[in-house]
């Protein structure tokens, strides 16, 4: 539910950005409006729509593409200081060649700018990363966005709009070009956890492996699906527990995470034979994606086991 204090900021934002923009601010965002706080668990958020419009973007640093008159979307990203906040991620995808536009609206009202974007996260699709200053963070704050997605032509294209603390890009490519993409569903579902959760461990079975050649940082071995086998979402209250991943199969098997944090973690054979183990200390609440992977390439069956109680 929006609290009155959301409300207003968000009209706080309508009114700043009318003051310097050409677009109709007054208008309500057509696919409404967001409100975020740091940590959000729908990771990355999602908003499906159309793309494109009939006025020639002209604004700031900003001249090209096609967009509607109203924005599509209205974002107020809230963070505190013990939350820490995050950079944020906005990126779309779409059928045709597509752009993005953003104002961005300091509460505190000490800047604000324009942003744009065309093809910058591949094949025509845009991503415009929004940074929070370190200093931000420290203090806690709250930041407004007005969003546009926009065509490069005049046409219209069905496009989603992706919001996330995490960068989808990965932190390196495979040499086929392709990552895996956290944004997609998980193959065997999802589960919410919180800290102490019983039964201990919680087990999946899942066949492992896939046809993405893993080389994302340091994990450079492994064959993984391109979507997430599991998702979990962990619930702590002591951030004082450890996390143990962990699978076992009849076959040497891999494992990758994407950590709440935007971090790539992974393992061979960390727990025993030519089984996977990864440990997370004092593990953060949040989005954990898990992909079990084959080491050789083939696919093979095997369990993935959570546990905050050490295997070995």
């Amino acid at each position: 539910m929006r609290s009155a204090y959301s409300l207003i900021v968000l009209g706080l934002i309508m009114m700043a950005v009318s003051e310097a923009s050409s677009q109709d601010v007054d208008a309500d965002a057509t696919y409404g409006g967001l409100i975020l706080e740091a940590g959000f668990s729908s990771e990355p958020l999602s908003v499906s729509l159309t793309a494109g419009g009939s006025d020639q973007v002209d604004i700031g640093g900003c001249g090209y593409g096609y967009v509607s008159s109203a924005p599509d979307v209205g974002l107020f990203y809230s963070y505190e200081s013990t939350s820490g906040g995050s950079d944020l991620y906005v990126y779309a995808e779409g059928e045709g060649d597509i752009t993005l536009l953003i104002y961005r609206v300091n509460i505190r009202m000490e800047d604000d700018d324009w942003m744009c974007d065309d093809d910058s996260y591949g094949n025509g699709n845009p991503i415009i990363v929004i940074p929070i200053p370190e200093f931000e963070r420290f203090l806690g704050g709250s930041e407004g966005f007005l969003i546009w997605v926009g065509s490069y032509t005049e046409e219209f294209h069905d496009a989603t709009l992706y919001i996330s603390e995490i960068d989808p890009r990965g932190n390196g490519s495979t040499s086929s070009g392709q990552v895996p993409d956290y944004s997609l569903d998980p193959t065997y579902g999802s589960e919410t956890l919180e800290e102490g959760f019983v039964p201990d461990p919680y087990t999946v079975d899942l066949v492992a492996g896939g046809s993405i050649d893993l080389d994302i940082g340091e994990c450079t071995y492994g064959y993984v699906a391109e979507a997430p086998d599991f998702d979990l979402y962990y619930e702590t209250n002591s951030g004082a527990s450890d996390l143990y991943i962990y699978a076992s199969s009849e076959e040497d098997t891999t494992l990758l995470v994407n950590t709440p944090d935007g971090n790539w973690l992974c393992n061979d054979d960390g727990h025993y034979g030519s089984h996977p183990l990864i440990v997370i200390p004092a593990a953060a609440g949040g989005l954990y994606d898990i992909w079990v992977g084959s080491y050789g390439g083939d696919t093979t069956g095997a369990t993935l086991y959570i546990s905050e109680i050490d295997p070995r």
